[in-house]
């Protein structure tokens, strides 16, 4: 999935509207302009400065890895979660991932020293 800028904003505002925060509340929070954070919920463009302040922000809340995922949901954190949870999750993806490569590269060393 190729995450473009229109969904990057909408899932922005749900998070927003999720908090029950308007456009002005979340930018006076975050001492941005009102327009900038509505230019960036509409998929009409922002500075990385802010879509990095605002990952910060909601990441407070939710478990922000959540936001890049194909199938997009809103978690909140819970009171008892560990802050490194985020970084066990990323951790094991790679994992996985690194086990289907190293998979396919033995298998593939395995067939040529058959032939041998």
């Amino acid at each position: 999935m190729n995450l473009v800028l229109v969904d990057l904003g909408e899932r922005l505002q749900l998070l927003r509207r999720s908090l029950e925060l308007s456009q002005k509340d979340l930018a006076q929070t975050l001492s941005v302009g009102q327009n900038q954070i509505s230019r960036l919920e509409n998929g009409l463009g922002g500075s990385i400065d802010l879509l990095l302040l605002l990952i910060n922000f909601y990441d407070e809340h939710f478990q922000i890895c959540n936001l890049f995922k194909e199938h997009f949901e809103i978690v909140k954190k819970g009171e008892d979660e560990k802050e490194t949870d985020t970084y066990n999750y990323i951790a094991l993806e790679r994992l996985k991932f690194l086990k289907d490569e190293v998979n396919e590269k033995l298998e593939g060393i395995i067939k040529v020293m058959e032939h041998i």
